[in-house]
């Protein structure tokens, strides 16, 4: 039967999968602002401006919004080759959003573009399904890598690093050394390292009698992307009625990477993953931290409060529940139950009423019941 429970996580994971119509539409969009700002009149023309893509669009790991209610949301970076000595973060931003208005004017977009904290959203027509978040940046690797030999760190990623503008930050307005930073492109080539892409890609091209260069990445799905979608879904409809509460996609993304060891198949990698994610989390006195792997100067649990900490562990408990058991599920009824409760009502009548999965008659009582009262003993104040 093990066959047969992977084929229906895998099911599940390819219905949460982003459309090719709207996957090839979100591409063409940003590669529609790329052409855009490099056109002659463009006032950052000057400046080689380079656009690509980053979060779970880039990943490979997006799922579709629960809600039909609710827009894609894809994420993308403006890099212009410009130094902190030369430019704020203030006029940076407005130089970039400059352009990404007169974008929207010449495309006669319904809605005016939306000047965020950090960046610029576009919101397409109803049609399109997704908003595109634009975010200014400028090349920040001698910056990166001055900051981690002064605090004796090191990352093999440090020359794709980035300066990006915040409105919060204190020096916002003037010139300065101290910008917030980001590494897109570093963490991108790390996830794809960790999902073994390569390796799966050439799976791929030999079960379809096809070149590897004839393999369109985006094409394959690894075990590890799928665990994602379905680890970042299951997460979703636990906290479909309080979502502000809910743990990040980059949290969940980054310790299921590293935990990840190379399984072969979706339910062997969830299970896996789920149990070891935690051994990824250290511990300083009464404070948890999560690391960047590609910037160890940066804490993704830096500001959580216990409450972050207790949902987090709430949610991790529900899914080692969930996947720890799967292997064991009961047929009929009880299977379908379990289905909704974790994946939702709309996409298990979705996937159960398409899938060719036979029955299994081993009976069980999984998930078990998880409540969690308090995080665990070394985070307690």
């Amino acid at each position: 039967m093990f066959k047969n429970q992977n084929a229906l996580l895998e099911d599940f994971a390819k219905a949460l999968d982003v459309s090719e119509h709207h996957f090839d539409l979100a591409v063409a969009r940003y590669k529609s602002l790329g052409v855009w700002l490099g056109r002659e009149e463009s006032k950052v023309v000057n400046f080689s401006p380079n656009v690509y893509s980053q979060g779970s669009f880039r990943l490979g790991t997006v799922i579709k919004p629960i809600s039909d209610d609710e827009d894609y949301d894809l994420d993308i970076v403006v890099e212009v080759d410009l130094s902190k000595q030369q430019i704020t973060q203030k006029d940076l931003k407005e130089l970039i959003g400059q352009e990404v208005v007169t974008y929207a004017e010449a495309h006669q977009m319904n809605n005016v573009p939306k000047d965020r904290q950090r960046c610029w959203t576009l919101e397409y027509a109803e049609e399109a399904r997704f908003h595109m978040d634009v975010l200014p940046s400028i090349p920040d690797s001698a910056g990166f890598r001055l900051l981690l030999e002064s605090n004796r760190s090191q990352s093999n990623y440090w020359n794709s690093a980035i300066a990006i503008t915040d409105n919060k930050w204190s020096n916002y307005s003037q010139v300065s050394f101290e910008w917030p930073r980001s590494n897109p492109n570093g963490y991108a080539e790390w996830f794809k390292a960790r999902t073994e892409l390569p390796r799966h890609i050439a799976m791929f091209s030999e079960s379809r009698g096809i070149s590897i260069d004839e393999v369109p990445e985006f094409r394959v799905k690894t075990p590890l992307q799928r665990a994602v979608q379905l680890l970042k879904h299951h997460r979703d409809i636990l906290f479909l009625k309080n979502p502000a509460i809910k743990p990040i996609s980059m949290v969940i993304t980054t310790l299921a990477a590293l935990a990840y060891k190379g399984e072969p198949d979706i339910i062997t990698t969830l299970r896996n993953v789920t149990t070891r994610m935690e051994q990824h989390i250290t511990y300083t006195g009464n404070r948890l931290s999560i690391k960047n792997p590609v910037d160890p100067l940066e804490d993704f649990a830096d500001r959580w409060s216990e409450d972050d900490a207790k949902y987090f562990f709430f949610w991790l408990q529900k899914a080692k529940g969930l996947f720890g058991g799967f292997a064991e599920f009961s047929e009929g009824q009880a299977l379908n139950e379990i289905l909704k409760e974790s994946f939702g009502e709309g996409l298990t009548k979705r996937v159960m009423g398409q899938s060719s999965i036979v029955s299994c008659h081993q009976k069980t009582n999984f998930p078990p019941k998880v409540i969690i009262q308090s995080p665990p003993r070394q985070w307690r104040r």
